[in-house]
């Protein structure tokens, strides 16, 4: 069935995406405000992900957290929101019935929170626990170790959590201020999939656009080399030493994307991957590993990510830094990048078959990718790469010059030198 998009843009900059699907009877809604973490100030950081928690403590139609609850309960479905580096999103998954309901909450957040300063500072508590958890969970916490160093004086290296101290300052006055100058028309972009008819979704949107002040799109952030670094962090309370190793790859709209996606796979996205064999099964160095790809506007990273008994740290990187050696002098097998463009079908087509990952599919193209793409064009991508083109990518990104690596929990004298990054 060919595929059927709604494209539009309001006369003051809001884009409006909408993928109708007649045979399902939920409905997907995503308000995306295209600013995150590397958009905020030096005395901002961790604003974006602020406001993300406050304006639920009450908007002008919903005053209060006990009637915001109340609210999102009567929807029978999930109402969510999330900040990341690039953007921040509100959205809801509902049955039809309930798609008015869904679309006025979700506007309501984003036009007329209130503020209420006893409420913010309620909420600020809670905040301070979830800094206070993230870096009690080693994954997450060698994860913002690795990103504060990547990409040094860049937006990006900021925690999108924030700063404990600075968070402590935050309140009224700072998020009515950062939430006036980003939540304008030409930052917001809405998205929706499943059984939406255009025309009343526009209508329903009608009110919450005309609340959206005018203002000029926000400024892109500008990001630093990635750098490579070797960083050590002692923690006795910790059993293993949390690892990620991380090389730069290119932004969301480099020709390469595919291929590096591709890349990690073979590397370490599944159980018959290089890194799963190597230092799971025939060495029994880790219960878990994998490699992750992050991609931003002009840059990203290959992530490998693991954790192992302190005194098998060196040893897993050096196999790992090998692996990765032997994947660039000795090449990729065809069998290989096969079961990695299977699995990126795959993926996608599962995809789908949710209304939440369809809007989710059309935000990310609309706002990273710059241009819309149907499931067929997105499997040609997949199917265009080759061996060649695979070892190409494999030797520029792979490069143990650039590799950067981030160990939590080392101890003295098992700390990761710079001889277990070379061979």
């Amino acid at each position: 069935m060919p595929r059927t998009l709604f494209r539009s843009t309001t006369a003051a900059g809001t884009e409006i995406l909408v993928e109708p699907l007649s045979h399902v009877r939920s409905c997907s809604v995503g308000f995306w405000v295209k600013r995150g973490s590397c958009h905020e100030g030096s005395a901002e950081e961790g604003l974006a992900h602020f406001i993300e928690h406050t304006v639920f403590k009450g908007t002008e139609r919903f005053p209060n957290p006990e009637v915001m609850a109340a609210a999102m309960d009567r929807l029978g479905g999930n109402v969510d929101a999330f900040t990341g580096k690039e953007t921040a999103c509100f959205y809801g998954k509902v049955l039809r019935e309930q798609l008015p309901d869904l679309v006025e909450l979700l506007g309501e957040l984003v036009t007329t929170p209130i503020f209420e300063p006893e409420e913010l500072i309620r909420e600020r508590d809670v905040i301070l626990e979830e800094i206070a958890q993230s870096e009690d969970q080693p994954d997450d916490w060698v994860s913002e170790l690795f990103y504060a160093h990547f990409w040094p004086g860049s937006p990006l290296a900021h925690s999108i959590l924030g700063k404990r101290e600075q968070v402590k300052q935050y309140g009224a006055a700072e998020s009515r201020s950062f939430f006036q100058k980003t939540y304008r028309a030409p930052n917001l972009l809405i998205a929706a999939a499943g059984d939406v008819v255009p025309e009343a979704f526009q209508a329903m949107l009608q009110p919450i656009l005309e609340r959206l002040p005018d203002g000029v799109p926000g400024s892109q952030a500008g990001s630093s080399a990635p750098t490579p670094f070797l960083l050590n962090h002692p923690r006795k309370d910790l059993q293993q030493t949390s690892l990620v190793l991380g090389f730069p790859i290119c932004g969301h709209q480099h020709p390469d994307r595919i291929a590096v996606n591709l890349l990690s796979h073979v590397l370490g996205g599944g159980m018959s991957s290089r890194l799963f064999m190597e230092l799971r099964e025939k060495h029994a160095l880790c219960y878990q590993v994998g490699s992750y790809i992050s991609h931003y506007r002009d840059t990203g990273a290959l992530q490998i990510i693991a954790s192992c008994a302190t005194d098998k740290a060196r040893e897993l990187v050096k196999r790992s830094a090998a692996e990765c050696r032997r994947m660039v002098e000795g090449g990729i097998k065809p069998e290989e990048l096969d079961r990695a463009k299977l699995q990126a079908r795959t993926n996608l087509v599962f995809s789908q078959e949710s209304t939440s990952a369809r809007m989710f599919t059309l935000a990310h193209q609309a706002i990273h990718m710059g241009r819309m793409q149907t499931l067929d064009q997105q499997i040609a991508e997949i199917d265009a790469v080759n061996l060649d083109e695979l070892h190409r990518v494999a030797s520029e990104v792979l490069r143990l010059d650039s590799l950067a690596v981030s160990a939590l929990g080392t101890r003295k004298g098992a700390e990761i030198r710079k001889q277990d990054l070379t061979l």
